[in-house]
Formats: C-alpha cells, sequence, structure tokens
C-alpha cells in the first residue's frame, strides 16, 4: 500500500542529481559573498572611532533604514557585520529558495515531467514534500555558513547563531510562501511571480517601517527576523511568528495540493483568441507575447519601487537637521541638504538600473528557455531565420530595459514632486535613471554571448547580475581595488545628478554591447539548437 509520501526519499535523490551544480553555484555564490563582507568587513572598523562614525552616519540614514531595516548593535562591529551583509543575505536566501522550490514543483508539472513520475508508484505529496525538503536544506545551508562565516570573522557567537537562525528561518517562511504560490498558479513563471511579489512586499513594508520606526515592522517576515536582535538584545520571542507562518504556509500548500487537479491552479489563465493577429505571426511579435507578463510583472514592482523611494525623499532634510555630523562632512551650507538629496538620488538610480538587469537578464534566457521545450525547434522549422528568432528576444529585452528606466524615472520623479512639492526635475530624473540604461544593456549582452556561444553554461549570465549587484551594494563598504570595480559596467558611468554626464563611456558601452550581440548571434547560427 503507498501513502501519500511514497518515492519522497527517492525523489529528493534525483533532485539533487539533477542540481549537482545549479545548488554548488548558488550554495557557493550567495554564500561566498556573505563570507567575504562578514570578513572583510571587521578589518575595516577596526578602532572605537570609525565603528562611532559608521553608527552615527548609517545608522541613522533612511537609505540604511530602507534597505537594511534597524538592526540591533550598530555601535559595535557584530552589528555593523549584520547591516551590511543584511540586503544580500536576506534577498539572497529569498530569491534562491523561491528558484529551487519552484523548479521542482510548479516547473515539473508543468512540463509534464511529475506526470511521468507520477505514474509509477509516487505519492500525491512526495512531489510536494521533496521540493519544500529540498529548499529547506538549502537555506539551512547558507544560514550554517553566515554564521561559521561570522564565527570566523570573530564576532560574537550568541550573535552570529542568532543572526542565521533568524536568516534561516526567513528563507524556510518564504520557501512555504514559493510552495504556495506553486499551487496557484498553473505556469512557472506564474508561481515566481506570485513568490516574488510577496518577497518584494515583504522587503518593502519591514523597510518602510523601519524608516519610520513604527509597529509596521511588525507586518513583515523581515522584520521579524531582524527583531531577533542579533548582536543586540538577542530576543527569540520574533522567530515564533515565523514559525508559526511557516507552519500556516505548509497546512496551506498541503490543502491545495490534495483538493485541485494536478496540473492546475487555483488561478486558471484565461483563453486565448481564437484567431491570431498578424503582427503575433512574426518573431517580434511572438517574443513579445511570450515576455508580456515578465514585463507587465517587472513594470508594476519597479514604478511602485520608484514611487515610494521618491516619497522617502522628505525625509532627507530631517537627516541633517538630526545628524549635524553628517552636514558638516558635506559642507556646512545653504546647499547641503539638496546635496544630501542629490547623493540619495543617485544610490537609487543606480540600485534600481542594477534592479533591473534582472529583467533583461532573464528576457535573453528566454532563448535558452524555448530551445530546452522543444518550441524553438518548432518555430526555426518554418520560414524563420535563426538570426530572425534571437534578435527579435534581444529587441524586446532591450526596448523593455529601456522602458523600465523611464517608468522607474517617472515613478520616481512622481513620488519626489509629491512629497517635496517640486515639479521641475521631472526631466532631469528621468536623464538620471536612463544614463545607467548602458550598463543594462551591457550586462544583457554578455547573457546573449553567452547563451549563443555556450548554451549548456547559460545559468552563468547570473553571475554578472550578481556581481554587479554585489558591488554596488557592498563596493565601496570593502573598498575593493578599482580593477574589481571597473569589471562592473556602472562603475564607469557618471553618477548623475552629483556628477556631470558624460557621453563617452555610456557610448563605449553600446559599442561593446552592440559587439557581444553580434557574437551571440554567430554563435547561435552556427550551433545545434538545443544540443549545445
Amino acid at each position: 500500500m503507498s501513502t501519500p509520501f511514497t518515492g519522497t526519499r527517492h525523489l529528493l535523490r534525483l533532485i539533487v542529481r539533477r542540481d549537482r551544480i545549479r545548488l554548488p553555484v548558488w550554495l557557493v555564490g550567495l554564500g561566498g559573498m556573505i563570507a567575504v563582507s562578514a570578513l572583510l568587513v571587521p578589518p575595516i572598523y577596526d578602532t572605537p572611532e570609525k565603528i562611532a562614525g559608521y553608527a552615527s552616519a548609517v545608522g541613522t540614514s533612511p537609505v540604511s533604514y530602507l534597505m537594511s531595516g534597524r538592526q540591533a548593535g550598530i555601535d559595535t562591529i557584530g552589528g555593523i557585520v549584520a547591516n551590511e551583509i543584511s540586503q544580500v543575505a536576506q534577498l539572497g536566501i529569498c530569491l534562491m529558495v523561491m528558484f529551487l522550490v519552484v523548479r521542482h514543483t510548479r516547473t515539473e508539472e508543468e512540463t509534464g515531467r511529475a506526470e511521468l513520475l507520477r505514474s509509477t508508484v509516487l505519492g500525491r505529496h512526495a512531489a510536494t514534500l521533496a521540493g519544500l525538503l529540498y529548499g529547506v536544506a538549502a537555506a539551512l545551508l547558507i544560514g550554517l555558513a553566515t554564521t561559521a562565516s561570522m564565527l570566523a570573522a570573530g564576532l560574537d557567537g550568541v550573535g552570529s547563531a542568532t543572526y542565521g537562525v533568524g536568516l534561516t528561518l526567513l528563507g524556510l517562511c518564504y520557501a512555504g510562501v514559493s510552495l504556495v504560490a506553486a499551487q496557484l498558479s498553473t505556469s512557472a513563471r506564474g508561481a515566481l511571480g506570485l513568490a516574488g511579489t510577496a518577497i518584494a512586499i515583504g522587503y518593502l513594508i519591514r523597510g518602510v517601517g523601519a524608516m519610520q520606526d513604527n509597529a509596521l515592522v511588525w507586518a513583515s517576515p523581515f522584520g521579524w527576523a531582524q527583531r531577533m536582535d542579533a548582536f543586540g538584545a538577542e530576543r527569540w520571542l520574533p522567530a515564533l511568528p515565523l514559525v508559526a507562518l511557516t507552519a500556516a504556509l505548509l497546512l496551506l500548500a498541503a490543502w491545495l495540493t490534495a483538493h485541485r487537479d494536478f496540473g492546475g491552479g487555483l488561478l486558471q489563465t484565461r483563453p486565448g483568441q481564437p484567431r491570431a493577429s498578424r503582427f503575433l505571426g512574426t518573431p517580434v511579435g511572438l517574443a513579445l507575447r511570450l515576455q508580456r507578463g515578465l514585463l507587465i510583472g517587472w513594470a508594476i514592482g519597479l514604478t511602485a519601487l520608484g514611487l515610494l523611494y521618491g516619497a522617502v525623499i522628505p525625509t532627507i532634510p530631517d537627516l541633517v537637521a538630526s545628524n549635524p555630523d553628517i552636514a558638516q562632512v558635506i559642507g556646512a551650507s545653504a546647499d547641503a541638504e539638496q546635496a544630501l538629496i542629490d547623493a540619495f538620488l543617485r544610490y537609487i538610480f543606480l540600485f534600481m538600473a542594477v534592479v533591473s538587469t534582472g529583467f533583461a537578464v532573464t528576457s535573453v534566457l528566454r532563448l535558452r528557455a524555448e530551445e530546452e521545450s522543444g518550441r524553438a525547434e518548432v518555430v526555426l522549422a518554418t520560414r524563420i531565420r535563426r538570426t530572425s528568432w534571437v534578435g527579435a528576444t534581444v529587441l524586446v529585452a532591450g526596448l523593455g530595459a529601456l522602458a523600465l528606466s523611464l517608468l522607474m524615472g517617472l515613478g520616481l520623479a512622481m513620488g519626489y514632486g509629491l512629497g517635496m512639492g517640486e515639479w521641475d526635475r521631472l526631466a532631469g530624473q528621468l536623464g538620471g535613471q536612463l544614463s545607467y540604461l548602458p550598463g543594462v544593456l551591457l550586462v544583457a549582452a554578455v547573457a546573449v554571448a553567452i547563451t549563443g556561444l555556450l548554451p549548456r553554461w547559460s545559468l552563468l549570465a547570473w553571475a554578472g547580475v550578481a556581481f554587479v549587484f554585489f558591488q554596488v551594494m557592498l563596493g565601496e563598504t570593502l573598498r575593493l581595488p578599482d580593477w574589481v570595480d571597473g569589471i562592473s559596467p556602472f562603475w564607469h558611468l557618471p553618477g548623475l545628478p552629483v556628477e556631470t554626464f558624460e557621453p563617452l563611456p555610456a557610448v563605449t558601452e553600446l559599442v561593446l554591447a552592440a559587439a557581444l550581440v553580434l557574437l551571440g548571434l554567430c554563435g547561435y547560427r552556427r550551433r545545434d539548437v538545443a544540443a549545445g
């Protein structure tokens, strides 16, 4: 007699076998960034004066509150390390479990592989449990790596353990969210969209609550994990809501699994039109249709992010008033407040541009996904040429990145105008966001070249996204050498509105991007489709 969990152990072994490269890449990439940061930060703040300066500047910064929340013990080296790694560690572990859980649940059903396995002696809940255990194991490994890195850096043992436990529980919570999303949606893209939206909402709620210093932080799993106060009071009570929510999500996922049709979901897709338009019959029309949901989701999320950041700007003058030391550093003059606002805008322009590289690379890698599914072969069996097929996807990725830059700049300008009552800087803020577009396109072009020349290693394109994110988040803190910073295309672009725009770096990066795209096209034309 089989049980609902029959075959879980064998299915888990199969998952580990299939992800023998993917999982180590996640662990080494994310765990490595956390470890490097934890080990390199303490030597930078090696005197009481430097620690006090960090606590005075960063510990009262609204940007820091928005990005990392209110870290306990910010006047200690442990609190500084925790604050510096929080953005990468918390967002990284949530995204990791999201991709891993959805990949081995909803994606398996969508491709039909799960149906083949279910035709054997496999319990109804075996696939769901195996995907969950896999995500839990990955989160535990990242939590252990984080704690070990902090201990290796000589930080307090209790604080290191508290931070690692909070980070792991946060990952487990969003593993439950991803599992529920996989039951709700009928496609992997839909499940990733739902889970990604939940991550973004939780992160932003914690950030806004931290800025306003109110109870809003208790409405987010990110806030619960941080309220464990690692390197501060070390409270374990906030772990209870994380455990309770995770348990509730798992029960909900189990109930949905038992009460839905196999391959179906609670949110059914809308039937399409009986006849396709002429535009849909073109390579560009098909590529745009395939990525319509992706583009709309990113557009809504990044526009909302721009509005939020723009609305935060009115708090910047309060920072100057409450912390005279920062005003003195930038120059105690009538323009001091505006200088700080400009520095904030520069950081936000850069941060949102780096985030948008995620869309550009995802859009380009759609080429490989279409190959692996066999749909590209069907399309290329018609009159459509390979260059047209690849070029259409690249065009959609480029135009999508341009549209996102405009929407991010517009959202920021609207938030700024509503918060400050000033609408005369709209063009400047749009231009500031667009100034980083060449960097986004260059990262996407690297993905095109890898997909065309080394299709089996297409996932390496995400290494570029991870590096530019790491360089922007931690480059200045870790004082990386110029040659390391120079690998990031964003490092070469002028930072508006603090710096004056210079066209040469932007033009150079656009030329390099075009060359990489041509290289990828040549590689795609010469290799076998889906054979690598």
